[in-house]
């Protein structure tokens, strides 16, 4: 759970516990995989603004603040993740302070126990909403916001390395797109959930192939109606489930 206000933050809820993780305005994750929880922040931090910690089911672990691999001034925008074969990968997306449009992303690779590697910048320039190891590489969903009628859903594919592999697709007609998720299926297929139409919807739509810019040939499915106090869950068998917020 993130907050913002006078007292933003971000705090991890559980059945029996709110565990405080930081304080100030921040991104975040949290990806399941290899017995354990990891959690990643971006935080507004001009040092160690990437944070990582892992969570057993009962306690907050392994907690690690990582610097930017060079000296910039800039904010948080987006975190996701991923399990990979040989752990995590977390990519950090920032913004520049002084200039709004320029982005820069930071990929981080973890082993099973969730133990951070090397922090390195990665060209991928677009507004990141999430991703997942495709077998081959990554699966990046990205949000194309070039259109009067509200968001695109885009994908690439990236390398091992965090190289992009071509321009992104068109994945989805434009919508309020909100709440996303990737979703690994055991016949290798590739799914987006999110929450779409007028905000009031969840989606599937299948992005196991990359398409081509300006078309659209991805299969999307109504999932049904969501209510405003209700996001977007993805349970252990990678099936969405909806939360209601208290």
């Amino acid at each position: 759970m993130t907050s913002g206000g006078k007292k933003p933050g971000a705090r991890l809820e559980t059945k029996g516990a709110s565990i405080p993780l930081a304080n100030g305005e921040l991104m975040g994750t949290l990806k399941t995989g290899h017995g354990t929880t990891l959690i990643a922040l971006s935080v507004d931090d001009a040092k160690l603004p990437f944070r990582i910690a892992t969570f057993d089911g009962k306690q907050v672990a392994n907690v690690q603040k990582l610097a930017r691999p060079a000296k910039q001034s800039n904010y948080p925008f987006a975190v996701a993740a991923t399990r990979t074969p040989d752990g995590f990968t977390v990519f950090f997306q920032e913004v520049e302070t002084g200039n709004p449009n320029e982005a820069h992303t930071f990929m981080v690779e973890l082993d099973k126990a969730g133990q951070a590697g090397e922090v390195k910048e990665v060209q991928i320039p677009w507004a990141l909403g999430d991703a997942i190891w495709n077998g081959n590489g990554y699966h990046l969903a990205l949000f194309y916001t070039g259109e009067m009628r509200g968001a695109r859903l885009s994908m690439v594919s990236a390398t091992p390395s965090g190289v992009p592999q071509g321009h992104p697709d068109w994945a989805t007609q434009p919508s309020a797109i909100t709440d996303l998720h990737l979703v690994s299926t055991d016949d290798n297929k590739i799914r987006a959930i999110y929450r779409g139409g007028i905000g009031d919807h969840m989606y599937e739509t299948d992005v196991t192939a990359i398409g081509q810019w300006g078309q659209v040939t991805a299969k999307t499915k109504d999932l049904g109606a969501l209510a405003n106090n209700v996001v977007i869950a993805i349970n252990a068998k990678g099936q969405p489930t909806k939360v209601k917020l208290k």
